[in-house]
């Protein structure tokens, strides 16, 4: 029920820039254009190692993720780039750079972290600029890895015209020191790496052009008299509702929908009904849409918060109805057109990823709330509308409605019939933010292509590169040195060896860096036309990296395994120093495979063949090589 699948073109270009690139997107659209099917379809289909994120809780519930405060375990309050003395914050705010190089993630979460491929953020419109720039700085540090995002493919998913940034006048006085505006795109990040922007454009939820056209020039700022005399139209400031139809009315504070709601409860005669909603194990997440305490009678007009399941769909996210009977704990809803509904409890879940043996990130179900899935719907607020849809609605555009949400309210209404206006609307509430306006320039489909082509040619590179990633040493090292036994032992001689090799790793990092990006720059001069030199280049790497690793790690770390322990601790220590060769030769190998890869020419039309085939050779774990065998040589880095 209305779910329908926008044109496969765009959606397989979108999903060709996930799975075949590491392109960054902000994919954007109208209300009722098929993001959430989108979001659906990659997470089905994509191959890469996924997290999907959100600012609250009702938005993280939709998208079935978590929030973002939970994922990155961001504590409440307002986060301020740049070198600045902690005396010098304002209070509620904290540093970025302070509280990066403070955080402690465990183990697991590091871990996930480093595996993380592609991170979606949900409803990003009311991501601020700030939290973004945390996000970056978290995946930075953790993964070793200066580039934007840690390396991660990031895509966000919103609608900048929608609803917005929320940010307090005083948190926005300090803030204004080090951001243009509270939106997403003015975070450090994104300015100095923009985002390719895709937009969906076929509207599924409203089918009427005159109402399509209605809301479009309202969108762009370019309502002239005449759309907003026809918009006027729909006023009607006595409008009483018939019995069977009573269209919700859209409000834009929350104690003023639940006081519409109460009053009109009130006034039903009969018992009032109470259902509690349960809880079972974690359930963390805030702000959802359904009642932990369900107040019902006869006669309530309800809608319902979730979309039904299986073939056979009675109701969506945002229908109206009523409260027919409740009889022996059953609740009947009734329609002005549809057959009555026996209701039935449903739940939502609470999720966490997690990292499974074989490195595959996995989302757990942590918790769950069961609930009957509906609340009271005579009046609800803008930032609950959010993802229904109605077949009609009362809105009053007062002097409540904040420049720009009238545009939200109206698009939650599937016809213009379907609206009725308590106040007439002034071009002065349909403002929508000029830097919204300034900062929308969507990709056309030509440029998509081109785009992809070139973007794919730098994916290649970067899988080849990934070869040369000496991250998981340095772990490695981590892990020996955290041990419990290590710790307890405090051995002088194993803690001066380990020190030497996180040395040896540490300027080898440096090195393979300086190299990547040397590499990166000839790619940009000529692309793949001179494959052979970028190939050369990769070939003497290989060599020249496999020969220190030998010499600097592997030649000590089998220097001591062959030692007897002569204690338990030493022997607990010397299984450590077994398992890191085991990560040291799988190195190795890694490094004598990136020498292959390029080897034969690749040609545009199978560079997605060439992605494939590479990411299934990964999924086969290497086998160990000491590599002792290669001839020593030197790389000319600089």
């Amino acid at each position: 029920m209305h779910n329908v699948e926008p044109a496969n073109s765009i959606f397989d270009k979108i999903l060709s820039f996930i799975d075949y690139t590491n392109q960054n997107i902000f994919l954007t659209g109208k209300a009722g254009t098929g993001k959430t099917t989108l979001l659906k379809r990659i997470k089905e289909t994509s191959s890469k190692k996924m997290v999907i994120v959100a600012p609250t809780g009702v938005a993280a519930m939709n998208a079935k993720g978590t929030t973002i405060n939970s994922f990155f375990q961001l504590p409440t309050g307002s986060f301020f780039p740049g070198d600045i003395s902690l005396e010098n914050l304002q209070a509620g705010f904290m540093s970025i750079q302070s509280m990066v190089s403070d955080s402690s993630y465990n183990r697991e979460k590091t871990n996930l972290l480093n595996e993380l491929e592609l991170l979606v953020i949900d409803e990003v419109s009311m991501v601020r600029c700030d939290l973004m720039d945390v996000i970056d700085a978290i995946l930075r540090y953790v993964r070793k890895n200066n580039a934007p995002f840690g390396g991660v493919q990031l895509l966000l998913i919103g609608d900048l015209y929608q609803l917005p940034p929320v940010v307090k006048r005083e948190e926005w006085t300090f803030l204004s020191r080090a951001y243009v505006s509270p939106y997403f795109f003015e975070s450090h990040v994104i300015r100095r790496h923009p985002l390719l922007q895709i937009e969906l454009t076929t509207v599924f939820r409203q089918t009427e052009p005159e109402f399509i056209n209605i809301l479009n020039s309202i969108r762009n700022n370019q309502i002239d008299e005449s759309t907003l005399a026809l918009l006027n139209k729909r006023y009607s400031p006595k409008f009483s509702a018939l019995e069977e139809s009573n269209p919700i009315i859209i409000t834009s504070h929350n104690a003023e929908a639940t006081a519409i709601n109460k009053e009109k409860l009130d006034e039903l005669p009969g018992q009032e009904f109470t259902f509690n909603g349960e809880v079972n194990g974690e359930f963390r997440e805030a702000g959802l849409q359904a009642e932990q305490v369900l107040k019902l009678k006869e006669g309530a007009q309800i809608m319902f918060i979730k979309n039904d399941t299986g073939d056979d769909r009675k109701f969506y996210n945002g229908k109206i109805g009523k409260v027919k009977s409740v009889r022996d704990g059953e609740i009947y809803i009734s329609f002005p057109q549809d057959e009555d509904l026996l209701l039935e409890k449903t739940s939502w879940q609470s999720f966490e990823y997690k990292t499974d043996p074989e490195q595959t990130i996995v989302q757990q179900q942590v918790g769950e709330f069961s609930q009957y899935p509906i609340k009271l719907a005579w009046a609800v607020t803008i930032h609950k509308s959010q993802g229904l849809t109605f077949d009609s609605a009362v809105i009053d555009a007062g002097k409540s409605f904040v420049a720009g949400q009238v545009y939200v309210a109206l698009s939650r209404v599937r016809t213009l019939n379907g609206l009725i206006l308590r106040s007439k609307i002034n071009t002065e509430s349909l403002r929508s933010n000029q830097e919204v306006i300034s900062y929308m320039k969507p990709a056309g489909e030509d440029e998509m292509d081109h785009l992809l082509v070139s973007e794919q040619e730098k994916f290649i590179l970067q899988l080849v590169l990934n070869h040369f990633s000496f991250n998981q040493m340095l772990s490695g090292l981590e892990v020996i040195v955290s041990n419990a036994e290590m710790v307890k032992s405090n051995l002088p001689e194993f803690r001066a060896l380990l020190a030497q090799l996180k040395k040896s790793v540490t300027d080898l990092m440096a090195v393979a860096e300086r190299f990547q990006q040397q590499v990166k720059n000839l790619h940009k001069e000529n692309g793949f036309k001179d494959q052979q030199i970028l190939q050369d280049r990769i070939t003497s790497a290989a060599v020249y990296f496999t020969k220190e690793i030998n010499l600097l790690l592997l030649n000590h770390v089998n220097k001591n395994i062959r030692i007897k322990p002569k204690n338990k601790a030493e022997q607990q220590i010397q299984h450590l120093f077994q398992k890191y060769r085991q990560v040291i030769e799988t190195r190795i190998h890694l490094l004598q495979t990136a020498s292959l890869l390029l080897k034969e020419p690749i040609r545009v039309g199978y560079y997605t063949d060439w992605i494939n085939k590479h990411k299934a050779h990964l999924l086969t774990r290497p086998g160990s090589s000491s590599g002792s065998q290669q001839a020593p040589t030197n790389l000319q880095l600089f």
